[in-house]
Parts: structure tokens; C-alpha cells; sequence
């Protein structure tokens, strides 16, 4: 099968493929760099959530990653998620919930190209970006997520967090909430 090599190409390929087929599509990505800077937002100490296509059966979001960024524990409200690093490296740790809190089962380096799955039957999942550069991953959802389990380590509990996009499409929009 031939490479993937833009984001419209991936969306389509995604979209026509059978469920089995979708991981698949997605190890045929071979796109520049230079197509996903068209649709990032940066800010700083933090990371940002833009969307590149959604619709009832899927979504596409770039996440970009300023230096330290990192995600609370969160689940993915069922859904099953791949992320495919676009830029730079991230650090994804995987949690099992224990009755002192949270013991890591795993620990991986994403580097470019490479692509990772999560689901909730797997536990919790955190990402940070510990190098000293930004970085861009694409996270693709079988099924869009409005709200996923976030652990607030403040209250020592999970919440339920509404999701926001920076962007959508390219354009930048006004945040509602997280």
C-alpha cells in the first residue's frame, strides 16, 4: 500500500476504512512535518487540543506540547485512542488504579513516526513532553470525546472534565472551559 503524505489523504483513508482496517491506515502516514505547523496552536507551559477533522465516527486532534507539558491521568471515555508522534519526543505513561493510587505498568519514549494505542480496559494514561523542545502528536478517536475521567491530584479523585479545542481547522477559537 502506498504512504500516506497528506492530512486530507489520511482523513479519507480513515474514513472509507472498516474498523479493522484503521490501524493500518494509520502506519501508512508519512506526512511532512511542515502540513500539521498549518493547523498548530502554541501557548506557553501547557499544551494545546486542535481539531483537524471530526465528525460521528471519528476525530483527529493535534496536540501541541510546549517544554514540560504534561497531561493529568485521564481515561478516554471508552474510546479507543491511537497517537502518532508528529515532532520531537514524549514520555506516555500507563496507570493501574490500586488502593494506594496509581502504580505505573508502563513507560515509553514516542519518537517521531512512531504510534501508540490506548484504551480504558488498558487503565489510565498520562503524556509529557520532558525533552527540552516542543513537540506535536496526532490523536485519532474511533469515536469523537466531549468528557473523559481526569484525576485531579489536588482532591486525590477523578472528575469528569468537559474538552475544548484550541483550534479547529486551523482557526483559533474561544476556549469554554479546560
Amino acid at each position: 500500500m502506498s504512504k500516506i503524505t497528506s492530512i486530507d489523504e489520511l482523513i479519507e483513508c480513515f474514513d472509507e476504512a472498516e474498523p479493522s482496517e484503521q490501524i493500518s491506515v494509520l502506519k501508512r502516514i508519512d506526512i511532512p512535518t511542515s502540513e500539521f505547523e498549518n493547523f498548530a496552536t502554541w501557548k506557553e507551559n501547557g499544551y494545546t487540543r486542535n481539531c483537524l477533522a471530526r465528525n460521528d465516527d471519528f476525530e483527529f486532534i493535534l496536540i501541541c506540547w510546549s517544554i514540560g507539558a504534561r497531561t493529568p491521568i485521564h481515561g478516554h471515555a471508552g474510546q479507543d485512542c491511537w497517537v502518532y508522534q508528529v515532532q520531537g519526543n514524549v514520555t506516555e505513561k500507563r496507570f493501574s488504579e490500586s488502593d494506594t493510587g496509581f502504580d505505573v505498568v508502563n513507560e515509553a519514549v514516542l519518537t517521531e513516526g512512531r504510534i501508540t494505542y490506548m484504551h480504558d480496559r488498558m487503565g489510565y494514561h498520562s503524556i509529557e513532553n520532558f525533552t527540552d523542545k516542543i513537540a506535536m502528536t496526532l490523536h485519532i478517536y474511533a469515536s469523537p470525546i466531549d468528557r473523559c475521567k481526569v484525576y485531579n491530584e489536588e482532591k486525590s479523585q477523578f472528575e469528569i472534565r468537559e474538552l475544548d479545542y484550541h483550534s479547529i481547522k486551523g482557526k483559533e477559537v474561544t476556549l469554554t472551559g479546560n
